[in-house]
């Protein structure tokens, strides 16, 4: 990429508007495309999700042996990485199949990492049992709504456009989930209240179930068999 070209890649010229959540979209995006107009020159999209692999692997490191502050700042440095490997492939003109299921599979394994450092973490501070169960709840239901989002793509070749369709649903991207575990942990930390990441927990694992089960209304509502959204 020139130089010159920077100024074109502005937000929102990167983002995603029809599957991007509202805090990634509003926020994330326009932080993220700082980076990606400046490393698009020395580093390919791959290596973003690399580094974006390890904001997620180390933030749950941090928050598994109780730095929950520090492992905030690297959870968000991995929601924006989130953001800069795709916007790179675009910028670059570099977009591929192989690069779209790296970066999937990256946001999956580090939402899963995260819960189950929080959910471990919290063994030392709440009963253990129910830090374990609420963090396994939370791990089902996040794997419900996520593989019916993955098998929306695979049916219709095509994102689901929960932006549209779930704008309610602050959590139906892993950005929203993200910063809810985020909010909670700084909070937790800094009024030394435990329980409170405990309750979350459970919280987010009902809301997210309750948006699972919506989403499997929404889409046998507004999709019929081999039709495409919009057409």
């Amino acid at each position: 990429m020139k130089p010159e070209d920077s100024g074109r890649w502005k937000f929102p010229a990167l983002a995603k508007p029809e599957s991007d959540g509202a805090f990634c979209y509003h926020i994330q995006r326009r932080i993220s495309v700082w980076f990606s107009i400046r490393l698009a020159r020395h580093i390919g999209p791959n290596t973003a999700t690399v580094l974006d692999l390890f904001f997620g692997v180390a933030a749950a490191g941090l928050v598994l042996i109780g730095h929950w502050l520090w492992g905030v700042v690297l959870i968000q440095m991995f929601g924006i990485f989130s953001c800069v490997d795709g916007e790179i492939a675009r910028i670059q003109g570099h977009g591929s199949k192989i690069g779209d299921f790296l970066d999937t599979l990256t946001d999956r394994v580090t939402e899963v990492l995260l819960v189950a450092a929080i959910a471990i973490s919290l063994c030392d501070r709440v009963d253990p049992m129910s830090a374990l169960s609420a963090g396994l709840a939370l791990l089902g239901a996040v794997f419900m709504l996520t593989t019916s989002s993955e098998k929306f793509r695979s049916a219709w070749q095509m994102g689901y456009p929960k932006r549209k369709l779930e704008r309610f649903f602050f959590f139906a991207g892993s950005e929203g989930r993200l910063l809810i575990l985020s909010l909670g942990l700084v909070v937790g930390d800094l009024t030394g209240d435990s329980s409170i990441m405990l309750w979350l927990l459970w919280a987010l694992a009902v809301a997210v179930s309750l948006n699972f089960l919506v989403r499997i209304g929404l889409v046998c509502r507004h999709f019929k068999d081999g039709e495409r959204p919009g057409s």
